[in-house]
């Protein structure tokens, strides 16, 4: 008996219901986001190594020696990175960068600023160039590392009591000199005159230049305590920093510079308005414009009023706006809500979602609808570097142990599955039970090779299980199937099974889950015999009702058709020359047909295409 061997067959569906979540992919080669590895960039709390008074003890992840705390490199040693801000946002006001390096031993002190209510003054030695040691030996370039830079000088007059606590000594030599430091090559040409900052680094055992591209100016100098939200005051607050900015370019033009925006670009009152119509990104000196969220899927008046789908609204309107001015968007800093202190124990009322699993699942959201979007640079998750902080992805735990927190724990899943490309998707979902328009998130990534092929899928609902179905590309063979649950909303962990379409394809997603499927990339083919290979032909083929099985017997002949899980969809039993078929009840896809006689059995791909 001669036989034949499917190589690969793979389903692909469209056929959707209102209470199923889909995704679809139009065509295989349109990409939204081209390097998705910087969707999961962390903000680095720059005071890792410092201690805290009584009630706060050790600051960060690393000893007063600048050595990583032992049970926290087990946890760390492969946490994911590709893109950082250093060294981290409002916390970091008062860091002396120049402070922060040279030999551990001599290390002046930073300012008492630096950790304010939460210890004194005292030295950094996880400064800034082990920074960029552990960040080189993650694997990041000096071209994914972001530097935020702080603006007050402490000799301008007329500074309001919040900008004065976070003023320093000449902002604009300072920030010029550390762009010198990190990017100037160490040939004695020594750009910004003084002090050569390039032989500096050099005798600080880097020779090498660093070559950080991206500066952020300022944190949220838009926040009510500082300059405040409107045009009038943005154009304050660019005139105070055009001479900073200017004195940065001087040093290396080629930088990267980066401003904070907030509001409404649309809204000629708005911050965002002042600054995309500014000089200075009419003189084309601002790469991109840096916005910060802070999500909360909590019903508040019956409405979600600060979740995903609310923000991405913002997030639209902001690349809309940003794409006709040349610029890019990047996402400064994104959390999930804000607590108004430190939490003391697990669930406790003040304590970060982002410790618990609906944190997770809401991180996992986000990321989906992010690479959905054109015009985005990088994206930050708030903060890496203090165990007892809010927002922090290696923490103390409720056993007190060291551990990722699910917020950070979901990076590690993600950042493999979210491969190297976003693909663009038509998706539909069913509304969530929180009166959210949509249960589930999904969306397509792709190797730069094509080589292999994820989709991902986010229930959000907290009360439903919702069937998920993708419609995957003839080529593609499904490798995996991952679901991601855990036991509760305020689950500090997870856990991940391998799952199982059912028989018309779909993958049930409890509340609050996570999907990852897996494909790979094998070439569709049917081998056989060769002196059978037209014995029997099946027409038309992509069929649409109906198949007429072509054949030169006229013998009885059982034949069985097999969807891509290998499951039998329908059995034929014909004696008649050249039979029709009736597959009315097949979904759109790709099958294997199995012809058999007495004497020989035959495989043939079946595709249905309506």
């Amino acid at each position: 008996m001669k036989k034949a061997l499917l190589i690969s067959l793979i389903i692909s569906t469209s056929v959707s219901f209102a209470q199923i979540a889909t995704t679809t992919i139009p065509n295989i080669n349109t990409t939204v986001m081209d390097n998705t590895p910087l969707l999961f960039g962390i903000t680095f709390d720059a005071r890792t190594s410092m201690t805290g008074n009584a009630n706060y003890g050790q600051i960060g992840y690393y000893n007063t020696d600048g050595t990583i705390i032992p049970a926290v490199g087990a946890v760390f040693n492969d946490f994911p990175m590709t893109t950082l801000r250093y060294p981290a946002n409002a916390v970091s006001f008062g860091f002396d960068w120049k402070k922060s390096v040279g030999p551990v031993g001599s290390r002046q002190n930073q300012p008492a600023t630096l950790l304010g209510a939460l210890g004194g003054a005292q030295p950094l030695n996880f400064g800034f160039d082990e920074f960029m040691a552990m960040t080189a030996a993650k694997g990041v370039s000096g071209a994914d590392i972001q530097i935020m830079v702080q603006i007050y000088d402490k000799t301008s007059i007329g500074l309001n009591a919040t900008q004065t606590s976070m003023a320093i000594t000449d902002p604009v030599g300072t920030n010029a000199d550390w762009v010198e430091y990190c990017n100037a090559p160490n040939d004695g040409s020594n750009p910004g005159g003084g002090t050569d900052w390039a032989a500096q680094r050099a005798a600080n055992g880097h020779p090498i230049p660093y070559g950080i591209k991206i500066w952020n100016i300022a944190n949220e100098p838009w926040a009510a305590g500082e300059y405040g939200s409107s045009a009038a005051s943005c154009n304050s607050f660019l005139a105070y920093v055009t001479s900073i900015i200017d004195a940065m370019l001087a040093i290396d033009p080629t930088l990267h510079i980066t401003l904070p925006t907030t509001g409404n670009a649309t809204n000629t009152t708005s911050w965002a308005n002042a600054l995309f119509n500014s000089t200075l990104v009419a003189q084309h000196k601002i790469y991109g414009v840096s916005q910060h969220y802070f999500i909360t899927e909590k019903v508040s008046g019956g409405v979600i009023q600060t979740g995903v789908a609310a923000v991405q609204n913002n997030i639209n309107a902001l690349i809309s706006y940003a794409t006709t001015k040349g610029v890019k968007v990047l996402i400064g800093d994104y959390a999930h809500s804000i607590p108004t202190s430190p939490p003391t124990t697990h669930n406790d009322a003040n304590e970060n979602l982002a410790m618990q699993w609906q944190g997770a699942n809401m991180e996992a959201d986000f990321l989906i609808m992010i690479s959905q979007k054109s015009n985005i640079d990088r994206v930050n998750f708030w903060a890496y570097g203090m165990p007892y902080g809010v927002w922090h992805p290696i923490r103390i735990n409720s056993a007190g142990n060291y551990t990722l927190m699910p917020a950070a724990d979901i990076y590690k899943k993600l950042v493999p599955a979210f491969l190297n490309k976003s693909l663009a998707v038509t998706t539909a979902s069913p509304a969530a039970s929180d009166g959210n328009v949509y249960a589930v998130r999904s969306g397509a990534f792709i190797s730069t090779d094509a080589s292999k092929l994820n989709f991902i899928a986010v229930n959000r609902d907290k009360l439903n299980t919702v069937p998920y179905l993708p419609t995957v590309p003839i080529g593609y063979t499904l490798s995996t199937a991952r679901l991601i649950t855990a036991t509760s909303l305020q689950a500090e962990s997870f856990s991940e099974d391998i799952v199982t379409a059912d028989g018309t394809g779909n993958y049930a997603m409890p509340a609050l889950s996570i999907l990852i499927l897996e494909y790979v990339n094998v070439p569709l083919s049917v081998k056989e015999n060769i002196s059978e290979t037209n014995t029997m032909t099946l027409y038309p083929n992509p069929a649409n009702d109906s198949v007429t099985l072509k054949s030169n017997t006229s013998k009885d002949l059982e034949i069985k058709i097999y969807n891509t899980l290998g499951q039998l969809v329908k059995t034929e039993s014909l004696k008649e020359n050249n039979p029709t078929m009736n597959v009315v009840s097949l979904k759109t896809g790709t099958y294997m047909v199995t012809i058999k006689s007495k004497e020989l059995t035959i495989n043939r791909t079946l595709l249905i295409n309506r």
